[in-house]
């Protein structure tokens, strides 16, 4: 039913979670979180996007929530999975056909606080597997946060470590040396000084008389050379405020090897830690170790960030009608940071035109975004082109009425003309053209007073114009692009549009984005300033 309470999915959710995972029952013995996790799509008004890439060599697919303009949570995981996908393509080996899945799962979701769990599945390559990370969004201060977030101080996650060191003594019978990594490092260093354990940390640690699967008489404890060397390697912790957006990002690098950075909330109140079981003796033939971290103890080592989280996760606001996702939040804006990616903006003049659909057509196989400098006596001719431009994602900018030298107009006249253009845009797509192209590049003070659009020239010039040679075309748009170039086609020729699906395979394969002029500049665009590209040097 579609008013199904958001508690009962998630119960529902875990109990065949449970079933599902191998080596693992009701009536298990082992230690065992629920954890509390959703797909985007059982949550009524939030949008998603499914993108897949396949060529010959590769193929590349990713999904994430829509939450809104530009929302800070969407861009930063669009961006991190765009990251991972240059990455991914930037190493492909020379045979087969590599596969890069990426996927979100929700974590937690209110008007408070947002979590995602992000997933990159690499398979045909030689080390394949999964990769996984943690992000919460925190409405009051418009901060994305790493898991670190969550905690109350370094103090709080050693204390976490200790709980989840303590379920795998008891409940799976592991001593002291078969902890695995920061496991193991930080319960072995408490084992052997007590009192290097912080105070936040000491009640969830046992006492060290207490069996610990070693001899009670230290037998089984390292020398001390070695718990120097354990030391060095495990965070000590510090005076970190993890309250504090920079400082908590600091922590989540320092403890970049905790199973913590993975962890979710769980049915019962309290956290879900996810192992990896070949690290984990006696794990069996479980597909995945989820370990429990009681809600008491949870309660002694989260912050307000961390109750806020919780209480969105086990259902606080149990009927998805009260969630923050209305179906009003779905414009997805900007969702690539530039900045830290290569990205490409690929822009056409002079259409629309007969050609433009079959570009269209080119342009969706590779998920690309590109913006169209259109002429506004064009647009009426082809309305139903520019709908559709607009429809699949394209920026639509203002390439003046009839391709007239700006340059040789009076300032009233650039602004008639201009204005002309963007009212026949905005009557068919609803918005008017964000930037301007001026005809042949040419410009003056004159032009640059007289408009409030940002102005947008190129770096690279395909002169597809003058050669009407398809394979030049191409090879120059390839050779020429770096991070951040704007490249200059005109979709008004058949020679250029055939040059698109080789450049588009060319620049994909090397790991570039395709994105809008907006989206390359981002906040850098300015009213009458000449932009040429956003190269970062």
């Amino acid at each position: 039913m579609a008013d199904t309470s958001l508690r009962r999915k998630l119960t529902v959710s875990a109990a065949l979670g449970l079933l599902l995972v191998p080596g693992c029952s009701a009536e298990q013995d082992l230690p065992y979180a629920e954890a509390i996790q959703l797909s985007p799509d059982t949550l009524e008004g939030l949008a998603t996007r499914t993108v897949a890439v396949q060529v010959d060599h590769s193929a590349v697919s990713y999904r994430y929530p829509i939450l809104g303009e530009s929302h800070p949570l969407t861009t930063e995981v669009r961006t991190r999975m765009a990251e991972r996908q240059t990455a991914f393509l930037e190493e492909l080996p020379d045979h087969g056909r590599p596969e890069l899945v990426q996927d979100v799962e929700l974590l937690a979701a209110s008007e408070d606080v947002i979590g995602v769990r992000t997933s990159a599945v690499t398979s045909g390559v030689r080390e394949g597997g999964t990769e996984t990370s943690t992000l919460w969004y925190d409405s009051a201060s418009g901060e994305v946060l790493p898991w670190t977030s969550l905690f109350r101080d370094e103090s709080a996650l050693e204390a976490a470590h200790l709980a989840v060191a303590r379920v795998l003594r008891d409940g799976y019978q592991l001593s002291a040396e078969q902890l695995p990594g920061l496991l193991g490092k930080i319960a072995q260093r408490a084992e052997a000084d007590p009192d290097s354990v912080s105070a936040g940390a000491s009640g969830s640690e046992r006492e060290p008389d207490q069996d610990t699967g070693a001899e009670a008489d230290g037998t089984g404890a390292r020398d001390a050379e070695a718990r120097e060397d354990a030391d060095a390697e495990a965070p000590t912790p510090g005076d970190a405020d993890l309250a504090d957006p920079e400082q908590a990002w600091e922590a989540a690098e320092r403890w970049a090897e905790s199973p913590l950075a993975d962890l979710a909330f769980s049915t019962a109140g309290g956290l879900a830690v996810r192992m990896d079981p070949a690290d984990v003796p006696n794990a069996g033939r479980s597909g995945e170790v989820l370990l429990p971290v009681e809600p008491e103890e949870a309660e002694e080592v989260l912050s307000e960030l961390g109750y806020h989280a919780r209480g969105a996760a086990v259902g606080s606001n149990a009927d998805p009608g009260d969630f923050p996702f209305d179906g009003t939040l779905t414009a997805e804006g900007n969702t690539l940071d530039c900045e830290r990616l290569k990205c490409v903006a690929l822009t056409f003049d002079d259409g629309p035109g007969e050609y433009t659909e079959e570009l269209l057509d080119h342009l969706g196989e590779y998920d690309a975004r590109a913006t169209f400098y259109v002429l506004g006596s064009l647009v009426g001719e082809f309305p139903e082109v520019v709908e559709r431009t607009h429809a699949e994602g394209h920026e639509m900018g203002n390439h003046t009425w009839k391709h007239d030298d700006l340059t040789t107009l009076s300032a009233d006249g650039v602004a008639k003309d201009l204005e002309r253009t963007d009212q026949a845009v905005q009557e068919v797509t609803g918005e008017a053209p964000p930037t301007l192209r001026p005809p042949y590049g040419a410009m003056n003070g004159t032009v640059s007073d007289a408009t409030e659009h940002p102005i947008i020239l190129w770096d690279v010039d395909t002169m597809d114009w003058q050669s009407r040679d398809t394979s030049a075309v191409a090879e120059h748009a390839l050779s020429e692009t770096k991070q951040g170039s704007v490249v200059l086609f005109h979709d008004i020729h058949q020679s250029s549009v055939d040059a698109i699906p080789d450049v588009l395979e060319g620049l994909h394969d090397q790991g570039f984005h395709f994105v809008t002029v907006s989206e390359i500049f981002g906040d850098g665009l300015r009213p009458g300033e000449t932009h040429t590209d956003a190269r970062v040097e």
